[in-house]
């Protein structure tokens, strides 16, 4: 009888303990698109709209804002490769200090985005259309 309840308390114990493994549960991430002039100048202003496609499950984000710079948040997408395209408007001050509006594009086949801290930078260099 002791032997029975011996291992029956010895199953319970490696159920208990096989529980408390830390399994990497957190499937999103985030990160930044940096996009860079093709000429001097700064950005003023980025009215943009970014596309992203997963490459595995071929789901699509969407998302689109207006900032101050050239640095794009992403929060809050699954980790894996993206193909990405940003387009919109931008407006540029130049070294003289004149301002001018073009619009732009900007995009990449192949993206990673897979770390898990949210330190995924990816840097893509405009295309001015007009």
């Amino acid at each position: 009888m002791k032997t029975v309840y011996y291992m029956i308390m010895m199953c319970v114990v490696a159920l208990v303990a096989s529980g408390c493994h830390s399994d990497l549960e957190d499937y999103t991430t985030g990160g930044e698109i940096v996009l860079t002039l093709p000429q001097e100048g700064t950005i003023e202003t980025l009215q943009y709209s970014v596309m992203m496609v997963n490459l595995n499950s071929r789901n699509v984000t969407t998302f689109s804002d207006i900032t101050a710079s050239g640095h794009i948040i992403v929060d809050n997408i699954m980790r894996g490769a993206y193909s990405v395209s940003v387009e919109g408007i931008v407006r540029i001050k130049d070294a003289t200090s004149q301002l001018s509006t073009h619009q732009f594009r900007a995009q990449s086949d192949y993206v990673s985005m897979a770390a898990t801290d949210g330190g995924n930078t990816v840097t893509l260099e405009m295309i001015l259309i007009d």
